[in-house]
């Protein structure tokens, strides 16, 4: 409560009292005095300040006749409301004024408020003539607008609405609300048709949503009002485009047109729907909406371009759309990802993803619900296992290397040996040394392979298992003799093509060299290639006469991820041989052998799966805390992660430390669950979609219209957008039911919305889109014998408390009980004088 109009009350009252200080009384009559002046005072403020006072009072009911004039009521029509108003005031009461107002597309007053009734239908067929407006358009949202400017302030009034609810333009839907409030009771009522009926479309249903690659069902239902059968055409296009073109037979009655066009693709589907029937003069197009959904999508990310992997064919069998390219493809546009509902990187080096790529892949999984399964590692095991990544965080394991667990390990080791002429005397002899501690050093299983060059490569023990070659080494080294030039590119290319020909997880080449060589730079380009692509590493150890090659040696080693050693004598070379086999046994990531997955005793997953198909190998790891791991393989040394997943921020990401292809997993892939356990993983990570139970419809039982959306959906949070405005309009959605929510669409236009809904399942937020159909789509065109839009008539009576069909009930009850405000001037003014009267009267001679 404000107190500033009290200030001038307060301010003239202390006024009053200190000049009452020179007024020459004294005793009562000086009290008396000033008493009578503070009355004064006080009574002119409240005058002037308007203060009102309420009071109650009964004033007879308005009625408005509101009489459509459009071109859609014919002649007869009008003789019925002007013989149905006659009726009508007949029972109308004499105390209850009455209006009449014709429309069309404009609004004309035909008849002021009067209480003489209008029992003369001539004379109001005559109104409603003389009041001329335009009749090519029908405008009930202008109609009932009128009525306000005659009533004013219509507390408790009625309208009694004449029309065939045929409104082409304008919306009437709109303003119901506004009506309500004001407190106009409308009371519709259609005039009956006479004579023939023309044909008329009354609805266009679409279904709100299809899936891509199914038809979209198309329903026309049409009205035929003649006694004959009648030929037309349903035409319906997208974008300007025809799709779809069909001959109908519309036959006497009402019926439905049933078409179907195909759902290519995802996204909205905009129909352009065109019904021509040239006998009746019809060619009237209309508009829907759809929402084509389709399989979940899926960006495949992986450096392998010869075939399609086997993991993403088995995923499209699983009704996921795949999507494949290479890592450096990835986009670092998250907006780019937000058409996926996840990411799978397969056998992708995580040292080669950039750290735009890594920040792009965190922010569509943390802040936009994204999925990202990683499988396998790709590039050099070994220094991708140490090697950190922007990825890292990401993952719900860390990869750290244990060292070989098992013993059947698939490792290849060649050794390369200068047998040029630098390498005459106790070099040549310092080699074989080194060749037989290189044996040694090796499991029996491990394959192992011994070449001698010069300008091209001899075989001095083909590549094949230790424990087969240990026994005659001694006699094939007895052999080796040096001679010739030096060229290491040709020996190179016959030890890579050996290690490939293995399939070997480790493979290693030991070059034994002075290092003097001819190089060809891009040869030598092309070949280091081909070694990272494999994961082959290089050592070299620099073995000859007094000039060494040490820039080549290095460079070269340095290029494949191995090591270059210094020897000091020739003693040395069989240990520092040994030292590098060691070094590179120990730095083997992975295990690699038959592993049988075991599921994890805490996983929920998986439940009808009760034996796994065994693996050729895994990559070492360690879950993170919190984490959760699903499956387990033990490679000797307890128990490693094989499957392990984790939220991050609103987005989920999978590891599996396997890889889903030939190399590890032969056996899976010829596994029947293959594709439904790979399936169940990736869909898990993928950006949750709501129910497929979700219901959106209108609800006008109530009168005013309102939308009600039903399905497991949590806290929604929903947006209409105009089809045609792109105007966004939230809506207040009022939990009604369990899973039922209820939002009023008040002051709505109609037509179409794209409704939008955000949900939540768990921290992961939903979005979907329906399409809905908001209000009566208005009438294309005026046309006489058209039946009435009983549905539109009907919402308006129930939106604003009146009754369709019983225009009568509008003259009950003839009077209304109302507040009213009136000033108190009429009061203050007289008391202000009286006052005024005995200040004068007690002061008497004093006032000369």
């Amino acid at each position: 409560m404000t107190l500033a109009p009290l200030v001038v009350p307060v301010m003239c009252g202390v006024a009053v009292l200190w000049l009452a200080q020179r007024i020459p009384l004294s005793g009562w009559r000086k009290r008396a005095v000033v008493a009578c002046r503070l009355i004064a005072v006080g009574a002119l403020c409240a005058a002037l300040l308007g203060a009102t006072y309420r009071q109650t009072e009964t004033r007879p009911r308005r009625l408005v006749y509101l009489v459509d004039a459009s071109a859609s009521i014919d002649a007869r029509q009008r003789d019925w409301m002007a013989a149905r108003i006659a009726s009508l005031e007949t029972l109308r009461p004499r105390r209850m004024p009455r209006a009449i107002v014709v429309f069309g597309s404009d609004t004309r007053l035909a008849a002021a408020f009067d209480t003489e009734p209008l029992t003369d239908p001539v004379a109001i067929r005559r109104l409603l003539t003389e009041a001329r407006v335009d009749p090519q358009a029908t405008n009930l949202e202008t109609a009932l607008l009128s009525s306000f400017t005659l009533l004013g302030s219509a507390q408790h009034d009625a309208a009694i609405l004449l029309t065939d609810g045929r409104e082409t333009t304008g919306n009437v839907t709109g303003v119901l609300a506004a009506v309500r409030r004001l407190g106009l009771e409308v009371f519709p009522v259609a005039p009956p048709l006479v004579g023939s009926v023309k044909t008329v479309w009354d609805e266009l249903a679409v279904s709100p949503t299809v899936q891509r690659g199914s038809p979209v069902p198309v329903q026309l239902v049409v009205l035929n009002g003649a006694p004959r059968a009648k030929t037309g055409q349903v035409t319906i296009s997208m974008q300007g485009v025809e799709v779809k073109r069909q001959r109908v037979t519309v036959r006497p009655g009402w019926q439905v047109f049933s078409l179907s066009v195909p759902a290519i693709a995802r996204g909205t589907m905009a129909l352009d729907v065109r019904l021509t029937i040239p006998d009746e003069g019809i060619d009237e197009q209309r508009r829907a909406y759809t929402e084509v959904e389709g399989p979940p999508q899926l960006l495949f990310v992986t450096d392998r371009t010869t075939a399609v992997p086997v993991l993403a064919e088995a995923l499209k069998h699983r009704q996921i759309e795949v999507a494949s390219i290479r890592l450096a493809d990835l986009p670092v546009d998250v907006h780019k990802l937000l058409d996926y509902d996840a990411v799978v990187l397969s056998n992708v080096a995580k040292s080669a993803v950039s750290t735009a790529a890594a920040d792009t892949l965190r922010t569509y999984v943390s802040h936009f619900g994204g999925g990202l399964v990683t499988v396998g590692l790709g590039g050099d095991l070994a220094r991708e296992m140490t090697a950190p990544s922007p990825l890292d965080a990401l993952l719900p394991i860390t990869f750290e290397p244990k060292g070989l667990q098992e013993a059947k390990r698939r490792v290849c080791m060649i050794l390369l040996i200068d047998r040029s002429a630098s390498m005459v005397g106790p070099r040549i002899a310092a080699t074989k040394r080194a060749s037989v501690a290189l044996v040694k050093q090796l499991s029996p299983e491990d394959l192992v392979g011994i070449l001698a060059f010069d300008t091209q490569p001899y075989i001095v023990a083909e590549v094949g298992p230790a424990s087969h070659i240990g026994p005659s080494l001694i006699d094939k080294l007895v052999k080796l003799h040096a001679s010739g030039g030096t060229d290491v590119y040709p020996a190179l290319v016959a030890a890579d093509n050996r290690l490939e020909l293995t399939g070997a997880t480790l493979k290693h080449i030991i070059l034994l060299s002075d290092g003097y060589t001819p190089i060809n730079e891009k040869a030598y380009e092309a070949l280091l290639q081909a070694f990272h692509l494999s994961g082959t590493s290089i050592s070299t150890i620099g073995v000859g006469s007094a000039f060494i090659n040490v820039e080549y040696l290095k460079w070269l080693a340095q290029s494949t991820g191995g090591s270059y050693y210094e020897m000091r004598s020739l003693d040395e070379l069989p240990q520092l041989v040994a030292r590098d086999t060691q070094q590179q046994l120990g730095r083997l990531p992975f295990t690699e052998g038959y592993f049988r997955p075991v599921k994890s005793p805490t996983t929920d997953w998986f439940a009808e799966t009760t034996t796994w198909p065994s693996l050729k190998g895994y990559l070492t790891s360690t879950a993170k805390p919190e984490s959760r791991v699903d499956l387990t393989v033990n490679g000797g040394e307890g128990d490693d992660p094989l499957l392990a997943r984790w939220m991050v921020g609103q987005g989920r990401v999978v590891s599996f430390t396997s890889d889903a292809d030939v190399r590890w997993a032969p056996e899976w892939i010829r596994w029947p669950g293959f594709e439904a356990t790979w399936a169940q993983v990736v869909r898990w990570a993928m950006r949750p979609r709501p129910n497929e139970e979700l219901f959106v419809w209108m609800d006008q039982s109530q009168g005013a219209a309102q939308l009600v959306v039903e399905g497991a959906l949590q806290d929604p949070r929903a947006t209409l957008i105009a089809g045609e405005r792109d105007a966004a309009t939230p809506l207040a959605l009022v939990q009604s039911g369990t899973w039922r929510w209820r939002a009023s669409l008040e002051q709505i236009p109609s037509g179409w919305y794209q409704l939008t809904l955000e949900s939540h399942e768990g921290t992961a937020p939903i979005f979907t889109k329906r399409w809905v159909q908001i209000g009566t789509p208005p009438t294309i065109g005026e046309g006489s014998g058209q039946p009435p839009r009983e549905a539109l008539l009907q919402q308006i009576a129930k939106a604003t408390s009146g009754v369709y069909g019983a225009p009568d009930r509008a003259l009950v009850p003839p009077t209304v009980v109302t507040t009213v405000t009136r000033p108190l001037m009429m009061w203050w003014l007289p008391l202000v004088i009286l006052a005024l009267l005995i200040d004068v009267a007690l002061r008497g001679s004093s006032m000369l």
